[in-house]
């Protein structure tokens, strides 16, 4: 989609303009529909809030549109860059993925794309998704969604594993950046205050604990999980794949096909360890009642949807691997990073955001540490230390 000739993106909302609004959507239009000659003008708008994340300020846009002769009340998203944080970069490889990417491959996606007009390195716009319904990751998603969700999450694996990536994060995946080395300085002084802030079992607070004493005595075992992550089985990954990134249509199609959900919020994607995906989405938006009852099938009919896709190279058994792999090293970055989460809920623009981050953070923590419990083996991290 071509910006060249719109002006600079404004930086916040109170900036939006009815022109350059026109410019955006004329723009768009030139870019996707050439031969069509109806000019648009937008006539007036308004916004409202409806999110502040933690990288951005999300508002609503309700605009009465002119198309020839006539007018038409058309409604986008649009996300700006919250400008006390340093993430252009994850604005960038958005724009870059809505630009270049996903055009021309678009239909051979699982799940649907919103309509992007807009993309810069600090303003968002898309056409917004009508009569959806959203799911909190606190909330979990919903069971019967699971393995639906898993096996679409396989294909678009599978399809786009040999894609060209260069201009997508890299690496890929909320996280990815921390380094084995930082994971092998910082675990053994940061685990011990995490662990102290998690509500368990006393029993798994004292086995978690054991594992974190044996892994910081050993900590090149920590850089060795990092390599085996970063080598492992290279995809197209979406890298915050979790169910508050999903619209979900209020009512089932005539053919009850869930694939009419919508994946957003594509920051982190790029060239990435498939199971990063499954490990986060676990983690971040499945309670862990569910994800113990459904893990070992899902990563069956991950193994299994990959295979009929085309990407047969890996067995059932090394996908758990993988997969095993991608959870434990979750938490070592949640671990690490956790007096940043901290700061960033302290920093929260509202009470009401901040309740709700912590909210957030500590239910992920605690999913975080119950699915490490459950995907410890002795012999992947003897392995490990030998790496």
């Amino acid at each position: 989609m071509s910006t060249t000739e719109i002006a600079a993106a404004p930086a916040s909302p109170g900036e939006l303009t009815t022109e350059f609004l026109t410019h955006v959507l004329r723009s768009h239009q030139q870019a996707y529909s050439p031969a069509e000659k109806t000019v648009l003008e937008v006539k007036e708008f308004t916004w409202k809030p409806l999110d502040v994340g933690v990288i951005s300020e999300v508002v609503g846009i309700q605009a009465l549109v002119a198309v020839g002769s006539a007018t038409e009340d058309k409604q986008y998203v649009a996300k700006f860059l919250r400008p006390e944080f340093p993430f252009e970069k994850m604005f960038v490889v958005e724009s870059n993925f809505y630009t270049h990417f996903c055009g021309q491959t678009a239909s051979l996606m699982p799940f649907q794309l919103p309509t992007c007009v807009y993309t810069s390195k600090s303003l968002i716009i898309l056409e917004r998704v009508g009569a959806i319904k959203t799911i909190k990751c606190v909330d979990g998603c919903p069971e019967e969604k699971i393995e639906d969700i898993v096996a679409k999450m396989a294909q678009m694996h599978a399809r786009f594993r040999d894609s060209q990536l260069s201009s997508l994060a890299s690496p890929a995946g909320i996280g990815a950046e921390l380094s084995g080395e930082a994971k092998r300085e910082q675990f053994p002084s940061a685990w011990q205050p995490f662990l102290d802030d998690v509500v368990l079992e006393s029993s798994d607070k004292v086995r978690l604990a054991a594992i974190c004493e044996r892994l910081s005595a050993k900590p090149q075992t920590l850089e060795g999980l990092h390599e085996k992550v970063a080598t492992g089985p290279k995809a197209f990954i979406h890298g915050d794949f979790h169910v508050a990134n999903m619209l979900f249509p209020t009512q089932q199609s005539e053919k009850n096909d869930s694939s009419s959900f919508w994946l957003l919020d594509w920051a982190t994607c790029g060239e990435g360890n498939a199971m990063r995906d499954l490990a986060f989405f676990f983690i971040v938006s499945v309670h862990s009642t569910h994800r113990r009852k459904l893990e070992a099938a899902c990563l069956k009919i991950y193994s299994d949807t990959a295979a009929k896709e085309g990407w047969n190279n890996y067995s059932l058994a090394q996908w758990q691997q993988f997969y095993r792999m991608c959870v434990w090293n979750q938490l070592a970055i949640l671990i690490v990073y956790d007096s940043l989460t901290k700061h960033l809920v302290a920093n929260a623009k509202s009470d009401k955001l901040k309740t709700e981050l912590d909210h957030h953070f500590r239910e992920v923590n605690y999913r975080a540490c119950l699915a490490a419990l459950d995907n410890f083996r002795d012999e992947d991290f003897a392995a490990l230390s030998s790496l």
